[in-house]
């Protein structure tokens, strides 16, 4: 199977994220790495931090506090998810911008 990995970018608030697809195994590890322990339930603060260290590429160093409210955190936060699970391979979403191989 021919697995390509592309990155997404996206305008939001004057910042521009970069987001990179790397494969499925990318968002298998997520949920294995950021649930809470001794649960089946992922952690939020666990998944967000993990999207920003391995799918978000620019801005780097991003974390919780990078953004002005728990909805901004949010709208970057579920974008980067959609990427990490492959949503956005061979077309174009308006609200996230083109994919780019």
């Amino acid at each position: 199977m021919d697995k390509k990995f592309y990155t997404v970018k996206k305008e939001f608030k004057g910042v521009t994220y970069v987001a990179q697809f790397s494969g499925l195994s990318v968002g298998i590890r997520a949920l294995d790495a950021t649930r809470i322990d001794g649960t089946d339930v992922t952690s939020n603060e666990k998944l967000g931090q993990y999207i920003f260290d391995n799918v978000i590429v620019e801005p780097k160093n991003l974390t919780a506090d990078s953004f002005d409210s728990i909805d901004d955190y949010n709208e970057i936060t579920i974008w980067g998810r959609e990427v990490m699970y492959g949503r956005f391979r061979d077309k174009t979403d308006a609200k996230a911008g083109k994919a780019e191989s």
